[in-house]
């Protein structure tokens, strides 16, 4: 399987879980087990994709809030929308939402 073609089916699973998540059919945790199950960190490593690296991150820290660093809501909910392709990704856009 190419990476490409590896990409394309995380990004789907990573909008697939997200989606969950928002209807409340799975929790924060829920949501990090999933996204877990989807890839790993050495797979993210070698795919070099800044979206779904950070997709992945949020997705598998969002239950820490309220802690400061955590992830938002906002953030999730953003990059949903890159994923989706209704927005470019930007680091220090996705970064902002924990300001």
């Amino acid at each position: 399987m190419t990476i490409n073609t590896r990409r394309k089916i995380i990004r789907r699973h990573f909008v697939e879980a997200i989606e969950s998540f928002e209807q409340g059919a799975i929790s924060s945790r829920g949501l990090a087990k999933w996204v877990e199950q989807s890839t790993t960190q050495d797979e993210m490593n070698v795919i070099n994709d800044e979206l779904l690296s950070h997709t992945f991150w949020v997705a598998r820290h969002l239950l820490h809030r309220p802690a400061c660093w955590a992830p938002s809501l906002d953030e999730l909910a953003y990059l949903y929308r890159c994923l989706l392709g209704e927005e470019e990704f930007a680091q220090d856009v996705a970064e902002s939402f924990r300001q």
